[in-house]
């Protein structure tokens, strides 16, 4: 949910999961094209030559839509000691387009976990069947050994997913 705030600047609220905006944040979102340059900085920084050339904008136009997203506080601007000044969103802009990627990341380390219980007591089933002491014909079931692979290699998948989230 958003919500505009008068002219106090707050920014998203944790326990709501609002994201709460004032009247620049309004007029800097109100443009077609500073909203696609926002999704373009989503992708990672971009010199204003690049955004220029994938937005088919004259440079004068994206360096003026970029001045008001800087201001309003979604994108900043880095200058490494190199001649080239890149733009990259900050929190406040990947918040907006993504306000729900701290839960996905939340849920992907929650699955991950159950995954990884569920595949290290598989695992522990097989290898308790096969050291038990009824079992004298040597039968075991495998079914216990492949399912625990496969939890654990599915729980190795979430987690990598939530890490990437986590560091982009």
């Amino acid at each position: 949910m958003i919500i505009m705030c008068g002219e106090e600047k707050i920014y998203e609220n944790d326990e709501s999961r609002e994201i709460v905006l004032d009247k620049q944040d309004f007029k800097a979102l109100s443009s077609d094209v500073r909203v696609e340059i926002l999704k373009k900085l989503d992708f990672g920084c971009k010199t204003l030559r690049k955004l220029s050339d994938e937005l088919n904008l004259p440079k004068s136009t994206v360096h003026e839509n970029l001045a008001i997203l800087v201001k309003s506080g979604f994108v900043e601007k880095r200058n490494e000691g190199s001649k080239w000044v890149y733009y990259e969103l900050t929190d406040k802009g990947r918040t907006l387009l993504h306000p729900h990627e701290k839960i996905k990341i939340i849920l992907l380390l929650s699955s991950a976990a159950l995954s990884y219980t569920g595949g290290i007591v598989e695992i522990l089933l097989f290898i308790q069947e096969i050291y038990s002491k009824g079992n004298v014909k040597g039968i075991f079931h495998p079914e216990y050994l492949i399912t625990g692979v496969i939890f654990v290699a599915i729980g190795t998948m979430l987690l990598y997913s939530a890490l990437r989230k986590k560091l982009r």
